[in-house]
């Protein structure tokens, strides 16, 4: 046998006592997420949860759900909780899909316990934000959010600037009917983001976008695209989770503060984490063209 079967000989039977004397750091436990084994299954005794159907959205207790497959489920926790028998986990999905999404989107009762979960924090994180932006607000001109959800966001913003208009964009058709109903003057359309946005160059005033990036395979290509389409002189506020806690498998990126700031730095980002839910926020600025105010 060659030295290199030797050593790889040797690892394998290390690696195995350890498996014995430890149990299996999970890619989850590394982020606090335990259960979530980091071969591709949860082992978890198969009697005492029940099953996850794919592609569906489900709430209740986090320890009654089986989270299967790796990189599909993981329930949702806010800073400061953890998990117990009757602790709610949110809203899970098998993939980050339009149908699954219309389940929440599409159903009053649905969304109605998505919203009161975790003491209404929806809804403190959308006061947060326009808390936050507000001396970016304009009195007049557009405004545009990215993941528009069922407009919770531009009602807000509205609410503060009655004179902007508004205008949203959703994967989710039911999400898009919701916002479309709440602000009949609104444009807003179905629109799945891969790398770039269906709007022209220097569109709004104003361009947020809140908990979308950490779900996309592009999340740059997708941030280059909203600092394009606002105008000059305009505001691009950009909304994560804090990746350092952050509990959804359906997530594909896990930003601290810092690797936030690097990825959007060639913006002039300013990221700040919100005091209420511990989102991650960056700010962008888009410079006056020159010779202009």
């Amino acid at each position: 046998m060659s030295i290199g079967g030797i050593r790889k000989t040797g690892a394998e039977l290390l690696r195995r006592v350890a498996e014995r004397l430890y149990p299996a750091t999970s890619e989850g436990d590394m982020r606090g997420n335990a259960p979530y084994s980091a071969d591709g299954w949860d082992h978890i005794p198969q009697g005492q949860y029940d099953y996850v159907p794919k592609g569906m959205y489900v709430y209740g207790p986090v320890d009654r759900f089986l989270l299967v497959p790796k990189n599909r489920y993981r329930a949702v926790l806010l800073p400061d909780q953890t998990r117990s028998a009757d602790l709610g986990v949110g809203w899970l999905t098998e993939d980050n899909s339009a149908e699954g999404y219309d389940l929440l989107w599409g159903d009053s009762s649905n969304l109605a316990a998505f919203k009161a979960e975790a003491g209404h924090a929806r809804d403190k994180l959308t006061t947060e934000i326009v808390d936050l932006i507000e001396v970016h607000l304009p009195n007049s001109g557009s405004v545009c959010d990215v993941g528009c959800g069922v407009g919770d966001l531009l009602r807000e913003v509205r609410r503060r600037r009655p004179a902007l208009a508004v205008s949203g964009l959703d994967f989710s058709g039911k999400a898009v009917e919701g916002a479309a109903r709440a602000m009949p003057d609104g444009a807003f359309q179905q629109f799945v983001i891969h790398q770039n946005l269906p709007y022209e160059t220097a569109s709004f005033d104003l361009v947020l976008c809140t908990d979308v990036l950490e779900h996309l395979e592009y999340p740059k290509r997708v941030a280059a695209e909203l600092v394009r389409i606002c105008r000059p002189g305009g505001t691009v506020a950009i909304v994560v989770p804090d990746g350092t806690g952050d509990q959804f498998l359906g997530h594909n990126w896990f930003w601290s503060k810092e690797s936030f700031a690097d990825m959007l730095a060639e913006f002039g980002a300013r990221v700040s984490t919100l005091p209420v839910t511990k989102e991650l926020m960056a700010v962008i600025s888009r410079p006056h063209e020159t010779g202009t105010q």
